[in-house]
């Protein structure tokens, strides 16, 4: 039996793929990058895509950056990609967020995904059944909304983008009039929602492309 081969190991990277994986590295203050960032060299388009989307998507604007990377792994791990946790973890902390608030981060994504889970349900179901299944509470644990370590617009940035993610259409609703009552406006909700956008992507090729190994140009992750 022949030694299993992913197809899409040992591709070669060119010198703008590489360069793209440098600026990647430079700018979100890494050592190292997800396997699937690597692999995705290949492809000298989508490599700077990659890069440029995150690069303009994450950077200072109207939400500060280290709030879109705070958010960015949070989003990650409501994708479950450990990878893009990783990633996005390192940079956060690069940029000056503590251990403690991405734990916060990602147990508010943890606890937003149950939510939307449950309201997602009550969408779904027909009029017929809407009333019924409306009356009923959502018996959760949530601290992390009631007695959060972060910030509330941080709390509430999360939540719009991992309910974003999540496709809980009750839940994004409240949670915009949510953040709009704690002070973020409309420039910096769609700056949220297009930081979450580019973090799931990232997050979903990096797990994706998790596995590829063998790159003949010998580009380190």
């Amino acid at each position: 039996m022949s030694e299993y081969h992913h197809p899409l190991a040992s591709v070669e990277v060119s010198d703008r793929g590489r360069r793209a994986l440098d600026r990647l590295k430079e700018v979100f203050g890494v050592e190292e990058l997800p396997e699937g960032f690597v692999a995705l060299a290949g492809s000298e388009n989508a490599i700077n895509d990659l890069y440029m989307n995150l690069n303009r998507q994450l950077a200072e604007g109207k939400v500060s950056r280290s709030d879109k990377l705070l958010l960015a792994a949070a989003v990650a791990s409501a994708a479950g990609s450990a990878p893009g946790v990783e990633f996005f973890s390192r940079a956060a902390i690069a940029a000056g967020r503590s251990q403690a608030e991405l734990l916060e981060a990602i147990g508010v994504a943890g606890t937003c995904t149950l939510f939307n889970g449950h309201y997602r349900f009550r969408d779904h179901v027909s009029d017929d059944d809407k009333a019924a299944f409306e009356a009923f509470r959502a018996p959760f644990n949530a601290n992390v909304f009631v007695k959060p370590l972060l910030p509330l617009t941080e709390v509430e940035a999360i939540c719009i983008a991992v309910s974003s993610a999540n496709g809980c259409h009750k839940c994004v609703q409240g949670h915009v009039a949510k953040a709009k009552a704690v002070g973020l406006n409309d420039e910096q909700i769609d700056e949220i929602i297009r930081a979450g956008s580019a973090a799931l992507s990232a997050s979903n090729i990096a797990l994706a492309l998790a596995r590829v190994s063998g790159l003949t140009t010998g580009v380190s992750a």
